[in-house]
């Protein structure tokens, strides 16, 4: 996922008696990969199923997630 979402707002402060605009700006960090330890993930299906889920909902390509087996 090589996207990142950042939010700009105005906020103002108060110095000596007199509102004077400040700038405040959030970036989130970007989805690199995913790993994900699950019961049943030693089956190839459910591991299959896994990794396309998190595909499905984060945009992470397949190849980025790795799954392993709780033990």
């Amino acid at each position: 996922m090589q996207e990142e979402s950042t939010k700009k707002e105005v906020i103002f402060t108060d110095e000596n008696g007199s509102n004077v605009p400040a700038t405040k700006t959030v970036v989130n960090p970007k989805v690199e990969g995913v790993i994900v330890i699950a019961e049943g993930a030693g089956d190839a299906n459910v591991k299959a199923n896994i990794i396309s889920a998190v595909e499905a909902v984060t945009g992470v390509q397949a190849h980025k997630v790795q799954v392993f087996a709780m033990n």
